[in-house]
């Protein structure tokens, strides 16, 4: 039998260069550097991380031509069963992230995740699905608001959770904040970063955290606003607002440490804890996620 619980993750499949300067890069000279491949996307780390954390999950997700069985033998290795279309046309989408510190500056070429058609999305996957997740990413380029609201419904009607993480300020900034907002309204529970958060809001830098979360409640019932190594606000409508502090860690890399929170908090949520022990649980995955390079959970 299907289990009933399991986590349906839509969105990007990414091959990562990871590059981590051994100092300031240097402009018009050469600067030493780590330089990792591995595979990436921020649907696709969620859904890796989910597996770790023991939960069976679906990945939707699309890739270059040729480039199937590998993205397809690479999760299954970490305990995802995806389900991966190919883009004749297009290559698989890459990312070149620059890492500073706890900080990272990422160029991204979209590839074949531009051409992800919600359809792929079937209903067996919905009625098997406890939890349906969503990035921005998907919206961006491939998804269009109609076709978002449609799959929303869709899983909702099955009461299926839905989650949502914006992604990335920068191309929310691009796609246009009302468009966007309008786009995710009615989500069961955003999960934006402090800087996307403050965007999506209408808020300026100054804001604090607690301002942010509040002010997102007009677009979901709950919200889980990440910030960096302080820790995450949690802001319900009928739950109030609440602060919870993340432990010192020391980050050699951030990749994939939002996608790790994630997971953590979609695997709690199936295991039917509340808000604050799920976040909690992403908090944990994260610290675990900056301790290494790249972002996806070790095999060992």
């Amino acid at each position: 039998m299907v289990d009933a619980r399991r986590a349906l993750v839509v969105g990007d499949v990414i091959d990562d260069l990871i590059v981590v300067p051994s100092g300031p890069v240097r402009p018009d000279t050469d600067t030493t550097a780590r330089i990792t491949r591995s595979p990436g996307g921020s649907a696709a780390n969620t859904a890796a991380w989910l597996a770790a954390l023991g939960a069976p999950v679906d990945l939707v997700a699309r890739v270059g031509a040729g480039r199937r069985e590998l993205h397809a033998a690479e999760l299954a290795a970490a305990g995802v069963t995806a389900h991966l279309s190919e883009d004749a046309e297009r290559g698989t989408g890459t990312i070149v992230i620059i890492v500073e510190g706890d900080r990272r500056a990422m160029l991204t070429d979209r590839g074949a995740n531009a051409t992800l058609d919600p359809a792929e999305v079937t209903d067996a996957l919905l009625d098997a699905a406890g939890a349906l997740h969503l990035t921005g990413y998907s919206l961006f380029d491939a998804l269009d608001p109609a076709a978002l609201h449609d799959l929303v419904a869709r899983a909702r009607h099955r009461g299926v959770a839905v989650l949502f993480d914006p992604g990335s300020a920068g191309f929310i900034a691009d796609y246009g904040v009302a468009r966007f907002t309008a786009a995710v309204r009615g989500v069961d529970l955003l999960l934006p970063n402090l800087d996307e958060g403050r965007l999506l809001a209408g808020l300026d830098e100054r804001s604090e955290a607690p301002a942010v979360a509040e002010a997102l409640l007009d677009l979901a019932p709950a919200v889980m606003l990440t910030c960096g190594a302080v820790g995450v606000v949690i802001a319900e409508r009928e739950g109030g607002i609440r602060s919870m502090d993340a432990r010192p860690v020391i980050t050699v890399d951030p990749t994939g440490a939002g996608d790790a929170f994630t997971a953590g908090v979609i695997a709690a949520r199936l295991r039917g804890a509340d808000l604050d022990a799920a976040a909690l649980a992403g908090m944990a995955a994260a610290a675990t996620a900056v301790g290494r390079v790249g972002g996806r959970p070790s095999r060992q």
